[in-house]
């Protein structure tokens, strides 16, 4: 009897230590469903939104819409009689008078002279934000289009020469500029085409970005209002195409994108979208699929950090979540046609993550070999408890 006291225990160890000794590269379906929510007293806690596959979300997934520049910004054209004169620009001004002989030009005795008109010579709009018009002084220029400006002038003139017309022309806007940052070809500051300048013409003047328009990223600030989006999105959607105007700043960034794949994939890992965009069905044959002895083909899952607005299309209540987006997780069904033919139109984003659980079986068959391994242990110490015993 005293050999069989712990050969009973050792017997069941294994039982005892069953479910600390199964490693898994993950949680299974039930663990997924069963985590949705914490239920704390009577208040029951969203942890994520676990959205299964259906038509309605193929379509907010297809959809899915980046940030809009057109939608912080508006897309208004900025126009000849919206550019006003700035600080170091140069300017023309010619005088027309209604006949000779008035204050600018000569008497009708004249006969080289063609027209009653005389232009002075071009001139910078000086610190103070002054030109100067002869015998009208000095007159504030600063802040104002060259409309306005040619009616002031005409005002302090109008007394003094023969029914004056101005005509003003901005030679060289040097205060009406935008700039391009960051990984262009040629950075610099540009001067506003007056007939307007859309976003990718002025890019076009700083030779374009360094990378691929799928992983680069621009930045407008205008005004204190700052807007972000992806190049291929704003070549996708020409409404994207904005015009600039005077003080923006554009910065292009080089954001390569990467999805992870986990699970009971071919080969786990962190992996480049190198592409102008990738597939669901794509990016898990880049991880050399599902793992045919191991993988559960029904337990498919996507999960990124979703937009609020794009939850809200599909009825889910999403106002208790603090944060601007939302921890999601789709849920496929590789066995059932639909959901493998929907693979191949949803996109994987940057940083979406693709999760593989395994096959209900694969666990009950790594808890026999420990349970095997480990009764094989108990019965060598057992014998060789007896022997020692004898």
């Amino acid at each position: 009897m005293r050999g069989l006291i712990p050969f009973t225990g050792l017997l069941l160890l294994p039982l005892a230590l069953e479910g600390c000794f199964t490693p898994g590269s993950g949680p299974q379906i039930e663990a997924v469903y069963a985590n949705a929510v914490t239920q704390e007293g009577e208040v029951i806690r969203p942890n994520y939104e676990l959205i299964e596959y259906s038509s309605p979300i193929l379509e907010i997934l297809r959809r899915r819409s980046s940030e809009s520049l057109f939608g912080h910004f508006g897309g208004g054209r900025l126009g000849p009689s919206q550019v006003t004169i700035g600080v170091g620009d140069v300017i023309g001004l010619s005088v027309y008078e209604a006949s000779a002989g008035g204050l600018f030009t000569p008497a009708a005795t004249d006969t080289i002279r063609q027209g009653n008109y005389v232009n002075f010579p071009q001139q910078v709009v000086e610190q103070d934000g002054t030109v100067s018009v002869p015998y009208a002084g000095r007159i504030m220029a600063k802040g104002k289009t060259t409309r306005q400006l040619e009616q002031e002038i005409v005002n302090q003139l109008k007394t003094r020469a023969v029914e004056p017309q101005i005509v003003v022309s901005l030679i060289d806007s040097r205060s009406s500029l935008f700039s391009v940052l960051g990984e262009a070809q040629r950075p610099g500051s540009f001067p506003i085409n007056w007939s307007g300048e859309r976003l990718l013409a002025g890019l076009a003047l700083a030779g374009g970005p360094k990378w691929a328009d799928y992983e680069t990223s621009i930045t407008i600030n205008r005004g204190g209002k700052t807007a972000t989006a992806m190049l291929q999105n704003v070549i996708a959607n020409p409404r994207e195409n904005i015009f600039l105007r005077p003080g923006d700043s554009v910065f292009l960034r080089r954001e390569p994108r990467f999805y992870t794949a986990l699970g009971a994939a071919g080969k786990s890992g962190h992996y480049p979208i190198d592409v102008p965009k990738i597939t669901l069905a794509e990016a898990v044959g880049r991880a050399s699929g599902l793992l045919d002895t191991q993988a559960d083909p029904t337990g498919v899952f996507l999960l990124r950090w979703e937009r609020k607005q794009a939850l809200e299309r599909v009825g889910r209540q999403v106002a208790s979540y603090v944060t601007p987006t939302v921890p999601t997780i789709y849920h496929f069904d590789l066995r059932d046609p639909n959901h493998l033919l929907a693979s191949q139109q949803i996109d994987v984003i940057n940083s979406d993550v693709i999760y593989i659980s395994n096959a209900p079986t694969v666990e009950l068959r790594k808890t026999l070999q420990v349970f095997a391994d480990l009764s094989y242990i108990t019965l060598n110490a057992a014998q060789t408890g007896f022997a020692l015993s004898h």
